[in-house]
């Protein structure tokens, strides 16, 4: 059965959360996932010696293009860039609304926005300051759970109130996935693979 997801941020913990779904994907389990990005991401203005497997100050568009070919390797993504300004519904039915693509319908959401605003109408309620990132005005959104803001909507990365690392972010990222795979299954789930399974 198709799943679809709309992944709002496609930096680090957006394209995260993406692979770990992607990776999922078999015989009985498939997805339809869209990644809505504005091309703002805080990764821009770094480079990366403090993660492992990533090359020694890797910087933005080598991470986003080692992480995009993984994806693709597993599952067609669809990659948007624009700005989403509302999201509406519910669990199996929300509505991604914004500028520069047709409104998206998709069972979940996962927002990896980053810390640096959130303006987005219908979750402006879980909005709250962030307490992990010493700099102004940064913001995380309330979630309970497995990172879950309301049924069928979960926050990764820095969104999600953790310390700004491109580590943690992929820890994050990697948990909204298997929260969305765990309520696909009704049980606690994840996904592994051996040595075997992908040849």
């Amino acid at each position: 059965m198709k799943h679809s997801i709309t992944i709002i941020g496609g930096s680090v913990a957006g394209l995260t959360s993406a692979l770990i779904l992607a990776s999922a994907k078999g015989e009985k389990l498939d997805f339809d996932i869209t990644i809505v990005d504005e091309g703002k991401g805080d990764l821009h203005g770094a480079a990366i010696y403090n993660a492992p497997l990533f090359p020694l100050g890797a910087k933005a568009d080598e991470i986003y293009a080692g992480i995009k070919k993984q994806i693709d390797s597993m599952l067609q993504v669809r990659y948007i860039k624009g700005k989403v300004n509302e999201v509406s519904g519910s669990k199996g039915n929300f509505e991604t609304k914004g500028e520069g693509f047709s409104p998206l319908k998709s069972e979940y959401v996962i927002f990896a926005t980053g810390a640096g605003e959130f303006d987005i109408k219908g979750f402006e309620s879980f909005v709250r300051p962030h307490t992990l990132i010493p700099k102004p005005n940064k913001v995380r959104l309330e979630w309970s759970g497995r990172q879950e803001v309301k049924p069928g909507a979960y926050v990764a990365g820095i969104a999600s109130g953790i310390t700004s690392m491109v580590t943690t972010t992929i820890g994050s990222a990697s948990e909204a996935a298997c929260a969305i795979l765990s309520d696909i299954a009704g049980e606690v789930t994840y996904h592994h693979d051996t040595p075997t399974s992908r040849k």
